[in-house]
């Protein structure tokens, strides 16, 4: 994001420990907490501050309202050698997402590959967060999840499909995995809302009102814009096929809405993720050089703009990672003072500033 709003630097490692402690004091049982408290971190350290702490105030609201259940019951099924079935028990779904990774790693490692439907589930952050298990176990991960009904049809007037994100993950030979995670959208919904509280101007081709005119400005946008118009919207309506008709949630634009439905009503979404074993291919070893020398290949091209590096899927979040880690993650003043609200209604410990 090019402007930059004033923000306090808190270190690394206390977003994450202040985000469990906020989870646990508004209910959350303990497994549920730690893993949706480190998708958090996972977000807001690699810079995906959309997805990041800044929603641990609305998470609280959502355990305080009943929408998302403290102390799920998770339960697995197993329906082939490769495939299974997870209920969410409208937990969360960072919690709910790395258990599917992790039973689809499981079938991997016996069948090749492995895929996990997961159902009565609620937001699940970043996708990378899940796709990156994967990776530790020499695998291709792959996660998707539908959304809210944001995404203009093309030649239409209204919003149908999601953000409906996409995710592969894959290992690399000398630093963090290759990633490829995105909206099938310019920008996500949460991403827009960034914008607007800090009050900056959408770029174009981003948002359009509710009339499907396009417009820059955030609190004007009711609709999303689809990345290469109708491929773009091909994209989501693929994600919803995997992650709605599958799983049997709802889909397009029945899907609940994150913000603007009471927080009484259960998200009931779906997601899908999936696990790859290289070496029913390839050795992993051979794999993960030939990717790192891909990616550098990609770097070494000319630049057009000589203070500008080329860079492959990942780069700006492993730049981000490598600063935040460092040097504390920045929360905007506007994000602050709804933790600091969170802080002072359960009793506990604010986060500490960056000396």
């Amino acid at each position: 994001m090019e402007a930059r709003e004033k923000a306090v630097r808190f270190p690394a490692n206390a977003v994450y420990d202040f985000a469990e402690r906020t989870l646990l004091s508004a209910g959350a049982e303990e497994s549920s907490a730690k893993l949706t408290a480190r998708g958090l971190w996972f977000a807001s350290v690699r810079g995906v501050d959309s997805h990041g702490v800044r929603l641990l105030p609305h998470y609280v609201k959502a355990l305080q309202g009943g929408r998302v259940n403290a102390n799920p019951s998770f339960t697995f099924e197993q329906t082939s050698p490769s495939t299974g079935r997870l209920d969410a028990d409208h937990g969360f779904g960072h919690a709910a997402g790395i258990r599917a990774m992790h039973y689809a790693i499981d079938l991997a490692r016996e069948a090749g590959s492995g895929h996990v439907v997961v159902f009565n589930s609620s937001h699940c952050g970043t996708m990378a967060y899940f796709a990156f298990e994967a990776c530790r176990e020499d695998m291709i991960g792959t996660a998707y999840t539908h959304a809210t009904p944001k995404m203009r049809t093309p030649n239409a007037t209204t919003k149908f499909f999601g953000t409906n994100p996409i995710c592969l993950a894959a290992p690399m030979a000398s630093e963090a995995p290759f990633c490829y995670d995105g909206s099938t959208t310019q920008l996500s919904a949460n991403k827009i809302r960034v914008y607007g509280e800090r009050g900056l101007e959408l770029p174009p081709l981003c948002g359009a009102d509710e009339e499907g005119r396009e417009t820059r400005v955030p609190a004007e946008v009711v609709q999303l814009l689809p990345i290469g118009d109708y491929k773009g919207f091909g994209l989501a309506m693929i994600v919803d096929i995997l992650c709605g008709l599958l799983s049997g949630m709802p889909v397009g634009d029945d899907i609940s809405d994150m913000f603007n439905d009471p927080l009484s009503r259960k998200r009931l979404l779906g997601q899908f993720y999936s696990a790859l074993r290289i070496d029913v291919f390839e050795d992993p070893e051979r794999f993960k050089i030939r990717l790192q020398d891909l990616a550098e290949r990609v770097r070494r091209q000319p630049r057009r703009d000589p203070n500008t590096p080329v860079q492959v899927p990942g780069d700006p979040e492993k730049v981000c990672q490598a600063d935040r880690e460092a040097n504390g993650i920045p929360v905007g003043t506007k994000e602050l003072a709804q933790l600091e609200s969170v802080v002072k209604e359960l009793g506990i410990e604010p986060l500490q500033v960056v000396d």
